[in-house]
């Protein structure tokens, strides 16, 4: 799992970088918070572990803009702020929980994991549905107007993650790096291959849901008008 840090405390930014690691994640760490925030916008996370007060753009004003794009990565707040009220705007704003330093590291590796199973275990509902598209991960089925077609392996593993993240552009590298692996050797124009595959059998189903290209960027999901 990989795990994004936005952080200007560089010294306890690498202790929680180390930590993860040493707990088999994968990490990134942005120091301030414009670019944290087009990293989260632009690249797919499983985690997001977020300072309040940063360079540039605070914690909060990154937390409302990712949930105003319909970003629903899970959010921890990291803040020297232990008001109430700071508590409850980090909440309100869609954070998944707030942790106020100094904190412990294996409190906060907690906190991780918590969020983490609760993730997984709202992703197993199994059903994905966009527009007039269903897709049932049990059985590999992907249905619209009353048809279904059954996919399984590369198609079934790409189709989920265009559907768990329709709302922004998913790169060739993200994509060939979460279905085949870090250490794959596939080119990236295998993507380009199952991504053709999957059009046709939206378009078999005459689906209104489309995969756009978007040129430089890479792939995302959208509704053709009528």
């Amino acid at each position: 799992m990989k795990i994004l840090i936005i952080e200007d405390e560089y010294s306890l930014a690498d202790a929680i970088s180390e930590m993860l690691i040493k707990e088999n994640f994968s990490c990134n760490i942005i120091t301030n918070g414009e670019d944290g925030e087009n990293e989260a916008l632009t690249n797919i996370y499983d985690l997001i572990l977020s300072d309040v007060m940063l360079p540039n753009k605070n914690g909060f004003e990154i937390l409302r803009n990712l949930r105003g794009e319909r970003i629903e990565t899970p959010v921890i707040m990291l803040t020297a702020k232990s008001e109430i009220s700071d508590k409850l705007d980090g909440l309100e704003n869609g954070a998944d929980d707030y942790i106020t330093k100094p904190f412990h590291m294996r409190e906060l590796m907690a906190r991780i994991k918590v969020i983490l199973k609760r993730k997984t275990n709202i992703k197993n509902t199994n059903i994905l549905e966009y527009s007039d598209l269903i897709l049932d991960l049990r059985t590999g089925k992907m249905s619209s107007n009353n048809t279904e077609i059954c996919i399984n392996g590369k198609e079934l593993n790409l189709l989920e993650m265009l559907l768990l993240n329709k709302n922004h552009i998913i790169s060739r590298e993200i994509l060939a790096n979460k279905i085949w692996g870090y250490n794959s050797d596939t080119e990236y124009n295998n993507v380009e291959v199952y991504v053709s595959f999957l059009r046709k059998k939206l378009k078999l189903l005459k689906s209104k849901v489309k995969i756009k290209a978007v040129r430089g960027m890479g792939y995302k999901m959208e509704e053709e008008d009528d």
